[in-house]
């Protein structure tokens, strides 16, 4: 089984739309490697397909399976006839050559366009991914993908009344995934069959006295050893004008009774913001809201430390990565290093962040300017600066919706037209 922490959550840049529909014709084999590329090379790069590019997720959170890392890519996208289409579809590439091995869906289908960018769940060969309503497309949508042979074994169309702006994230243990859908006043767990799709609604999470509305406003997590789904939250009363008529809370659900064991409302949270990001590691939840980063023990109930950052909310830091004793903030203009046993800021440096991830001691960041850094997180020192091999040809760099990915000794990310492969362990220049 596989489960992820945050990969990512829907992107809430504004990217633009180009209305003219783009005909398919690329070649989807790997590329020659240009020789002046700043730091390390990649190991393979692959154009993907179609000619409106990776404009929004590209990777999409996929974990290795059966030797191969996963992609998308998006065909064409445009407002054809007054009405919004566009044809994403994912790629199996092989981790050792980069050629494409499977491509789902294989062919577009009007009345079933896909708009993938949600943090799937994985379990065995079986993966289930939420795409989001987008466009003229009402509903949101759930399919079920196996990945061994890359065919869609399930799909499902979530009804209107429970399509309003909510997470894409789908957790899980075993054959039971979870995930939310939101009413006009309420958020909604839902629980279903990875290998049929079905879904039942098991929880529907009322408001505390004061407030009519719930709504899930961080990343989910699940909590394997406790089966315990976390997610940040606003509760707020609809009636009120005042801009900050809310409180946020974390929630705490008991997977297995479906029910909440708590809501977590603290006085650190950031009066005026939304609880972005958190991260669920053993039994401590690190949750960033604005200015401010908690961490709650699941153990005590309790908040062991909280740190506030006394700059500008143009260098707010809160999205979260956690690695080797360290938890890495990170934000448009500012990124911050904590103990993550004690809350001591570390260090801090000064890269616009776009998307940032971690592992085995190094942070992964793609940088607004779409360059790759790469930093030892245990001190922030950057250790390598990567130009975009389409850099050279383009112009283009690494895309700012790119969040690296590591799987044992290799490194994903993706630019504008083109998947890489990277050692994951920098060598020293």
């Amino acid at each position: 089984m596989v489960q992820y922490s945050n990969y990512n959550k829907p992107n809430k840049l504004l990217f633009v739309i180009p209305f003219v529909l783009f005909m398919l014709g690329c070649s989807c084999t790997p590329t020659s490697i240009p020789e002046e590329v700043e730091g390390i090379k990649p190991l393979w790069s692959t154009k993907l397909p179609g000619k409106a590019g990776v404009y929004n997720r590209g990777i999409i959170g996929f974990a290795l399976f059966d030797g191969k890392a996963h992609f998308h890519s998006t065909y064409f996208t445009g407002i054809i006839n007054d009405v919004f289409e566009e044809d994403n579809r994912i790629h199996a590439l092989d981790i050792e050559t980069g050629k494409i091995q499977w491509t789902y869906p294989t062919s577009y289908n009007k009345s079933k366009p896909m708009f993938f960018g949600g943090v799937p769940y994985q379990y065995n060969e079986y993966v289930v991914t939420k795409m989001w309503k987008q466009g003229s497309i009402k509903t949101d949508k759930l399919v079920g993908i196996n990945f061994q042979t890359g065919k869609e074994i399930w799909f499902n169309e979530i009804p209107i009344t429970y399509s309003n702006i909510c997470s894409t994230d789908v957790v899980g243990e075993e054959e039971s995934f979870y995930l939310f859908e939101q009413t006009r006043k309420n958020a909604i767990l839902c629980k279903g069959n990875i290998y049929t799709g079905e879904t039942d609604a098991v929880l529907v999470v009322e408001p505390e006295q004061g407030y009519n509305y719930t709504n899930i406003t961080s990343n989910v997590v699940f909590q394997k050893e406790k089966s315990q789904i976390i997610a940040g939250a606003w509760e707020r009363d609809t009636t009120n004008r005042d801009t900050y008529a809310y409180q946020n809370f974390l929630y705490i659900i008991d997977a297995k009774n479906n029910f909440i064991l708590n809501k977590i409302h603290s006085d650190f949270f950031d009066k005026k913001m939304l609880i972005a990001y958190i991260s669920c590691h053993g039994d401590k939840v690190y949750a960033a809201c604005g200015l401010t980063t908690i961490c709650y023990n699941l153990n005590t109930l309790t908040v062991n430390w909280t740190y506030k950052s006394t700059e500008s909310y143009n260098y707010m830091t809160n999205q979260i990565v956690v690695n080797d004793g360290i938890v890495l903030l990170y934000g448009d203009n500012r990124y911050v290093g904590l103990d993550a046993h004690t809350g001591e800021k570390l260090y801090q440096g000064d890269i616009q962040c776009a998307k940032v991830n971690a592992f085995n001691g190094y942070a992964y960041i793609i940088g607004r300017d779409e360059y790759l850094y790469i930093l030892d997180i245990k001190t922030g020192r950057k250790t390598h600066k990567i130009t975009c091999p389409d850099k050279l040809k383009s112009g283009d760099g690494f895309h700012i919706a790119c969040t690296p990915q590591v799987y044992g000794d290799k490194l994903f990310v993706f630019g504008y037209y083109h998947a890489y492969c990277y050692d994951a362990v920098p060598k020293e220049e």
